[in-house]
């Protein structure tokens, strides 16, 4: 898709204040990329000499409309040769409409590329009614383009992927993109934006108050924890400044050696932002951001949001900045941001940016100052972070302590109580064996009275009779 960026880059330099992307993938391994802007369009002379030569320096011309022209090379021809083998430009200037072809299908790899000028009916614009409206402008379309790989759920993504190639709030213009998989179905344009999960971030930089509204930003956020009770707890989001940093300075000059060969003094200045989130785990973000699609926190196979992006006039230079801070902390897969730091793209300088403007060449004295500069910022934002999660796992541990305290308590007491209900057991049993003794006893000692009792009685029948008997009066013989 960077070459795609290229493109919508293009029309941004000639002053376009709206692109339009269209993708028709009805036949995926030979679908249609066009892209339409309303800039100032080229005439003949245009084509000729500005978009035909691949590696002109745009910027040395005194016509260019934007005051920071995204490309210097002049790549946008070779951008649309990495989409396809045949293209169609079509460009409207001053009322005058004129189509030109390009087809390097059967060019050898020596052959230069040449542009045929071809009737505007040839092109076959899919977009007519966008096209029509515009007073001046240049279509470019792609045919054969194979997007066997581009699924329908990956839109998107490419939506926030082309937003994040642009500082969309410098631009001025609008992007918009449609994608088509089938014959019957409508086109429908939608808006590019970036979507930033600013609710997730639980420290935040900026190199001025101005650059993002801080009522993007949470004034709390949670902290995953392995206890739940501690991952709902709210923690302060730490807002930080440049004068909370020591060592830096975001604006200076530096003498660097210019395009004569001779030391220069020049200007540099650091603009933007960089955050660090409070989780990087998507299900745990939405505890902070919510499911409002534009405060997501996205980072899965196809868009990674967890990104420090460099931008050099307004469009991205390099993706991730982060692998040349070489940053091994485990937090700095945390980090987040947008920074600007124009003075790798000075006209007075040597083009630093690689030849395909996918990254910029890492030996040169403004990338080691731009590290310089970065470094005591990403560290203060992951001493923040790692601050913080020091807090949560003492909670954590301190929790754990008193619940294994409370325990072994629990478990002293339930054994004393154990003790004292076996003791109690034992004081009943020789209660009961106490009382069942005390009763056989008892019941002993009744039966013995009782004997004794029956003894006297028979006793005393005995003593009676023998008493009637020696005292009944003898008879005479």
């Amino acid at each position: 898709w960077s070459a795609i960026s290229e493109l919508i880059a293009n029309g941004l330099d000639a002053g376009a204040t709206k692109v339009n992307l269209y993708i028709e993938s009805i036949d995926k391994k030979n679908s249609i990329l066009e892209i339409i802007d309303n800039g100032s369009g080229m005439d003949y002379d245009d084509l000729s000499t500005k978009y035909a030569l691949i590696g002109r320096n745009k910027r040395l011309s005194s016509e260019d409309l934007s005051e920071k022209t995204k490309g210097r090379k002049g790549i946008g021809k070779l951008a649309t040769l990495f989409l396809s083998k045949k293209y169609y430009i079509v460009s409207k200037k001053d009322g005058i409409a004129s189509a030109w072809m390009l087809d390097s299908t059967d060019a050898l790899d020596s052959d230069i590329p040449e542009l045929v000028r071809v009737p505007i009916d040839d092109v076959h614009i899919e977009n007519t009614k966008i096209w029509d409206e515009i007073e001046s402008g240049t279509l470019i379309k792609s045919v054969g383009v194979n997007l066997a790989g581009f699924a329908e759920g990956k839109l998107e993504s490419l939506k926030m992927t082309l937003a994040n190639y642009y500082l969309l709030d410098n631009l001025g213009a609008d992007i918009e993109v449609a994608y088509r998989t089938d014959v019957n179905q409508a086109i429908e344009f939608s808006k590019v934006s970036k979507v930033i999960g600013f609710k997730n971030f639980y420290a935040f930089f900026q190199t001025d108050k101005t650059v993002v509204n801080m009522d993007l930003l949470n004034d709390s956020v949670k902290i995953s924890a392995d206890l739940e009770e501690v991952s709902n707890k709210l923690r302060q989001v730490k807002r930080i400044y440049p004068s909370e940093i020591s060592r830096i300075s975001l604006t200076g000059k530096e003498e660097f050696l210019n395009i004569d060969g001779e030391l220069e003094e020049i200007t540099y200045e650091l603009t933007g932002w960089i955050g660090i989130h409070s989780t990087i785990n998507m299900s745990e973000a939405l505890e902070n951001t919510g499911t409002d699609t534009k405060d997501r926190f996205i980072r899965n196979q196809v868009y990674k949001a967890n990104q420090l992006r460099l931008y050099v006039r307004d469009k991205l230079a390099v993706s991730d900045f982060m692998p040349l801070l070489n940053n091994t902390q485990a937090f700095g897969a945390y980090i987040e941001g947008e920074i600007s730091f124009d003075v790798l793209d000075h006209d007075r300088l040597e083009d630093i940016s690689t030849t395909n403007r996918e990254g910029l060449s890492g030996n040169d004295e403004r990338i080691t100052l731009l590290i310089d500069l970065l470094k005591p910022i990403v560290n203060k934002l992951i001493s923040e972070r790692a601050n913080i999660g020091s807090v949560v796992r003492k909670e954590v541990d301190e929790i754990r302590r008193k619940e294994k305290k409370a325990l072994e308590e629990k478990r002293i007491q339930e054994e004393e109580a154990k003790k004292i209900a076996e003791e109690e057991r034992r004081e009943a049993e020789l209660a009961r064996k106490t009382a069942e003794r005390e009763k056989i006893e008892a019941q002993q000692k009744q039966r013995q009275a009782e004997v004794a009792k029956e003894v006297e009685r028979e006793k005393r029948l005995v003593t009676e009779q023998e008493l009637k008997i020696t005292s009944k009066p003898m008879s005479l013989s």
